[in-house]
């Protein structure tokens, strides 16, 4: 083989190691991306479970921005999340005992399931 047959073929070569190169880097970096992405997707997902959507009457919204205006809250989400909390805690007595109620129902619920799968005697 002559020697520019072997340049020609040395060149062709470097450019072909140099585009598998590039095709490898851009793989990796899309692997990269649906990684994050498939991330995101999942936080983004938990978040949307977390969300609750209400619709306040004019005055309830006046009060949420007073909050947000006075600097007591960045948001009107954050004012709301507050006071929900607030009213949560301040009525964790009532909570409490809904808790208990509702502990009962499902032992009734089971025992009910008990009795309905129990052979008749």
């Amino acid at each position: 083989m002559s020697e520019v047959h072997v340049s020609e073929q040395e060149s062709k070569d470097a450019a072909t190691s140099e585009v598998a190169e590039a095709v490898v880097a851009v793989v990796n970096e899309t692997v990269k991306f649906v990684d994050a992405l498939g991330k995101a997707i999942v936080v983004a997902a938990q978040d949307i479970s977390n969300l609750v959507v209400i619709k306040v009457d004019g005055k309830t919204r006046e009060q949420l921005d007073m909050l947000v205006d006075a600097g007591a809250a960045k948001s009107r989400r954050d004012a709301a999340t507050r006071l929900l909390a607030e009213g949560i805690r301040a009525k964790s007595e009532t909570f409490d005992r809904i808790q208990q109620t509702r502990a009962q129902i499902n032992e009734l619920r089971e025992q009910v399931r008990a009795m309905v799968k129990a052979p008749a005697a």
